[in-house]
């Protein structure tokens, strides 16, 4: 739980009145999170606009009542006596939270970077000038003093970049200075409002520029540049532009992401641009969840490169960095994957035994979850351009499937909404989905769960009209994957034809259609490895559950005899449970196959994407 929210309960909840009224001086209730912390403290949330439907509340539903209630009333509310003596009342806004920062400097922010000011405490209490100083350096690791020294220019843009594109959070006031500062360099750019559409279309102005003659107000060959620039790039934020073989060899690599020369070859360049900014970000990424949901986009987007490149020697290039990142993450894993299972699911859910917690608190009345058996971010952005391509947008981001990555495991937990039960299969999932929506107050006709395949197609018209929350799986591509014996080239291809044959697409359209906000994510993705050895019948006693990348066992007494008659695998443990972290079977050695069970990022990192939301 988030420090500030905890500081918010010990003022508003009291230990003797079984009610609350909260004076919301800064709107803070427009935090999801906050609410759901005192849902889950068991009290009811109502919200009034003005006094008079405080009073009305209170007596209609508040006074006598065996419930606890939380009521939510405007900045400059004080109750009157016959309310104030059943009620903690308390005014509470972002001066009792934050007391050394500027109270307007900071309203507005995003949940997450109040959660993250909230664990600095600065030591003395700042103007609110200074609070802008301190939230740039503290919330977008920007050197302020820095920003106006030699390459202004450059140094400005960057902090641009990184606040409005790469960051987020921005609030008025941090957009109202930034603008001040930004002014003097950036005439045009202000003018026109500082925004991130504006700021994407005058970088894309200035690099055309860049390319074109060097005549641009900015001198892109700074460093100061080259990571925001690889970053833009690689998120295709900005397009790259055709050059001459000549002008292209004449660019810095950092910079040649931004640059191709012919069509055929565009390919090629875009898979070395991003393996240079690849490079760069494997040097700094850190154990957080959101950089590791960041960076696997532009892997996903590299690997479909590197498997239409014919450039071995560039091929070989991407997979080492792909191996170097797989390694860093499994240290990821080491180090953080277990603490991320206590994270409230409300902002996003990190791991998928939070996906439904998250749906659950969204607005929409009308919900669809659809999970893509053995889908892995690479094919998921097959499937996104389809869907693009079709004029269906989406808010893109990941989640974690649950380790060893099992469908009898990670697919009970997205339905189950908690970790699942490792003694069960997945079997029992449309009764875990309809018992969590029960639990949530969803009426049981309004919920329904549905398997689909592209010889059982799924048909919208025939989901009843009054459904609310719908779950769907769909395990094609699952078998498609287990079934390619020709490694990721064929998987590709398999996918794309998958696409078409489902008519995936059509009947997202269609759900949109009827109303529903659809979610798509995965129980685990996949990875394409090679045989270490298959298992020997001395290697299978006591395995309960083995895969090609996992084993578990029935005590940790035959867990550790695997290992110690194993000594040379490079395995993690969980519970009772072995798997494999890099790119290795157990089947004949030197086989290629496609599978899952183990902790690589393929498998591990799945997408998580609301559409039309």
């Amino acid at each position: 739980m988030s420090n500030w929210i905890d500081k918010y309960k010990k003022l508003a909840i009291s230990s003797h009145k079984q009610h609350i009224i909260v004076a919301d001086q800064d709107n803070l209730s427009e935090y999801a999170e906050l609410m759901q912390a005192f849902e889950g403290e068991g009290y009811k949330i109502l919200s009034c606009k003005t006094d008079l439907a405080v009073r009305l509340i209170f007596e209609l539903q508040v006074r006598g009542s065996e419930n606890k209630y939380m009521i939510i009333a405007p900045a400059d509310y004080t109750p009157l006596p016959d309310i104030g003596m059943l009620v903690h009342f308390q005014a509470i806004g972002l001066p009792q939270l934050f007391p050394n920062l500027d109270a307007k400097a900071i309203k507005g922010l995003s949940f997450n970077a109040l959660c993250l000011l909230s664990n600095i405490k600065p030591y003395e209490e700042l103007s609110h000038e200074k609070t802008l100083k301190f939230l740039l350096e503290n919330l977008y690791n920007i050197d302020f003093d820095t920003l106006t020294n030699s390459k202004a220019k450059e140094r400005i843009l960057n902090a641009l970049i990184i606040v409005l594109l790469e960051k987020n959070g921005i609030n008025e006031p941090l957009t109202k200075f930034l603008t001040n500062i930004s002014k003097p360099y950036f005439q045009a750019l202000v003018s026109k409002g500082l925004n991130n559409a504006n700021l994407i279309k005058f970088i894309q102005e200035q690099w055309q520029s860049y390319v074109a003659d060097e005549n641009s107000l900015l001198d892109f060959k700074e460093p100061l540049l080259n990571k925001s620039l690889g970053y833009l790039f690689a998120f295709e934020y900005i397009l790259p532009i055709q050059v001459s073989p000549e002008k292209y060899d004449g660019f810095p690599k950092p910079l040649k992401i931004g640059v191709y020369v012919d069509e055929q070859g565009h390919n090629d360049n875009e898979l070395e641009g991003l393996i240079e900014y690849l490079k760069q970000q494997l040097e700094i990424i850190e154990d957080i969840a959101d950089q590791w949901f960041q960076i696997i986009q532009v892997l996903a987007n590299g690997k479909l490169k590197y498997l239409l490149s014919g450039n071995q020697v560039l091929k070989a290039e991407y997979q080492k960095i792909e191996n170097a990142f797989n390694i860093r993450f499994q240290r990821f894993i080491d180090n953080t994957y277990g603490s991320l299972f206590s994270l409230s699911g409300v902002r996003k859910p990190v791991v998928v035994s939070r996906i439904l917690e998250h749906i659950n608190s969204k607005p929409a009345k009308k919900k669809a979850l659809l999970v893509i058996d053995g889908m892995n971010y690479w094919q998921w952005n097959i499937l996104s351009k389809a869907l693009s391509d079709a004029g269906i947008g989406c808010s893109t981001n990941a989640s974690l499937a649950y380790i060893p990555t099992i469908t009898a495991w990670s697919r009970q937990a997205i339905f189950k909404g908690d970790k699942p039960d490792l003694m069960e299969d997945n079997s029992k999932e449309a009764k875990l989905f309809e018992t969590y929506w029960l639990n949530h107050g969803v009426p049981g006709y309004q919920i329904i769960f549905k398997k689909f395949s592209v010889n059982e197609p799924l048909s919208v018209d025939n989901i009843p009209a009054d459904t609310t929350m719908l779950g769907l799986v769909c395990n094609d591509l699952d078998g498609i994957m287990h079934g390619s014996i020709l490694g990721n080239s064929q998987l590709k291809m398999s996918t794309e034809q998958w696409i078409l044959k489902s008519k995936i697409v059509e009947s997202i359209s269609s759900l949109r259609t009827k109303g529903f906000q659809v979610y798509i994510t995965a129980d685990h993705g996949n990875v394409e490895a090679t045989g270490l050895k298959n298992l020997t019948i001395k290697d299978k006693v006591g395995a309960l559950s083995r895969g090609k990348r996992h084993l578990h066992f029935t005590n940790e007494i035959l867990l550790q005899g695997f290992i110690e008659q194993n000594p040379g695998l490079d395995i993690g443990k969980k519970g009772l449970s072995l798997y494999l972290k890099k790119q290795e079977a157990f089947t004949n050695e030197n086989n290629q196959v496609i599978t899952h069970g183990g902790s690589h990022l393929w498998e591990v990192i799945v997408p998580f994407i609301s559409i039309n939301e």
